[in-house]
């Protein structure tokens, strides 16, 4: 049997030992030092060889190399929140039949306890050659966004056919996103296959620390999802974020509307802004840069240039792409295959059309049912977020036992703003430009809007 090609493997061994792979809040870790941990995990436990294996995974060096060695020994790496209790990893594991889970510390990974030697690897294995090796893979939990979690299942070939290879080495990247999610693994992949720096920041550090760390690090490229931008352009100090270097701004995960895109225009007028759709079952779709929210209506019904097709059907897009899934694991607890005979991918994002242009609307799992009406969260934030002092609004249903849900509205005040003055201000263009089903019932002001682990406003 021929041995499995070993794409990181393959390339990370190649770059210079003292090179920095991973910058954290108070720790460096160098390509040698990443290797080392890849060497110690893959040589020292040979059992794991093949196995499905729960991977809290830190944005740290120790968590890059458990991923070379993981693929070394063929594993089926199940990503995971490194947040996520010891509870919730072992109902996970239960669930997925997961053979073995890791353990991280500052310094090290290794297994946690005994590795399961009864369940299969998940992974079809030769047994005519005892020099065979399985297939490494990657299973990535889904965000959540519309329900539980679902178990995608990637190769690492699949997740890197969107990198840009040749790059300049040395670039400096940010990572935002949570390194368990495949928008996290997109950054992480582009920026360590050209050799580059990954600046990874914790969770904890307020937005001003994130400036401070994204301008002391000469970051470059930074990915993040539009409700971060805004709480950085909302919160932290506008001189030093305009000091950062950025070179490209790419925004993702969200629906980028067009004050987003012209408020980074206004405050990094020299980078390069693109956002992109992409989500963990479909891989990386497309990328737009024309400065403008949506994408080009002539994209539609006909194969991009890279072979993606793109349509829409009964005002939800639907996908065919090449970045997509080998497909969700058999052994997920809410699999929900949603390809149609014809090959397409139902996302459930809901678009408009225009004479030359596509928007988005929302997801499907996002209506508001107003009593039989359906409203889009996003056509009311559109506009509430245009009135003078919103900084930034999140809408959302709340229940209601006459209408079943209603509109309910959180306002961030921009600086200086007066609730008195502003709370009627929206509630006068809704009056003026939102039917009555789609009005906030509920208005409130706070200090910032929720997100999720995955830098999303919260809808639940």
């Amino acid at each position: 049997m021929t041995q499995p090609a070993l794409l990181l493997s393959s390339t990370w061994s190649r770059f210079p030992n003292e090179h920095l792979a991973v910058v954290g809040a108070g720790r460096r870790w160098t390509w040698q030092q990443t290797r080392i941990i890849a060497e110690e995990l893959a040589n020292g436990f040979p059992a794991l060889a093949g196995r499905r294996v729960a991977v809290p995974l830190p944005a740290t060096g120790v968590g890059i190399g458990a991923l070379l060695g993981l693929e070394r020994l063929g594993c089926n790496a199940f990503l995971m929140d490194e947040r996520l209790t010891d509870d919730e990893i072992a109902k996970f594991c239960e669930s997925l039949s997961l053979d073995a889970r890791l353990v991280f510390t500052p310094d090290h990974v290794a297994p946690s306890g005994e590795i399961s030697q009864t369940s299969s690897a998940g992974v079809q294995r030769d047994s005519s050659s005892d020099e065979s090796k399985p297939a490494p893979l990657v299973t990535i939990l889904t965000s959540g966004t519309s329900g539980p979690p679902k178990a995608a299942r990637h190769t690492w070939e699949s997740l890197s056919r969107p990198v840009r290879l040749g790059q300049p080495a040395g670039q400096r990247w940010w990572l935002s996103y949570r390194p368990h999610l495949y928008a996290g693994l997109q950054v992480s992949l582009q920026c360590l296959l050209n050799q580059g720096t990954l600046v990874a920041p914790t969770a904890e550090m307020s937005p001003n620390e994130l400036v401070t760390m994204m301008a002391a690090e000469h970051v470059e490229f930074i990915s993040a999802t539009p409700s971060y931008w805004r709480r950085l352009l909302l919160f932290a100090d506008r001189a030093e974020l305009e000091h950062v270097p950025v070179k490209q701004i790419t925004l993702g995960g969200e629906i980028v509307d067009q004050q987003v895109l012209d408020e980074l225009t206004a405050c990094f007028p020299k980078s390069v802004i693109s956002h992109i759709y992409a989500t963990t079952e479909l891989g990386r779709c497309f990328s737009v840069r024309d400065g403008r929210a949506g994408f080009p209506r002539d994209w539609l019904d006909h194969p991009l240039a890279d072979g993606m097709q793109l349509r829409v059907q009964d005002g939800e897009l639907l996908v065919r792409s090449v970045n997509a899934m080998v497909g969700y694991d058999a052994r997920g607890t809410d699999a929900r295959f949603r390809y149609d005979n014809a090959g397409w991918f139902h996302t459930g994002d809901l678009v408009e059309l225009t004479a030359d242009r596509v928007t988005f609307a929302g997801r499907q799992s996002d209506l508001i049912n107003v009593g039989g009406n359906k409203v889009h969260p996003m056509t009311v934030e559109t506009v509430v977020r245009a009135v003078p002092g919103v900084s930034d609004v999140r809408v959302y249903a709340q229940s209601s036992s006459i209408a079943g849900q209603l509109v309910a509205c959180e306002v961030v005040l921009a600086p200086g703003a007066d609730r008195s003055d502003v709370l009627p201000r929206i509630r006068s263009a809704a009056e003026a430009e939102l039917t009555t089903y789609q009005r906030p019932r509920i208005l409130q002001v706070v200090d910032q809007l929720p997100l999720t682990s995955a830098g999303k406003v919260r809808r639940g």
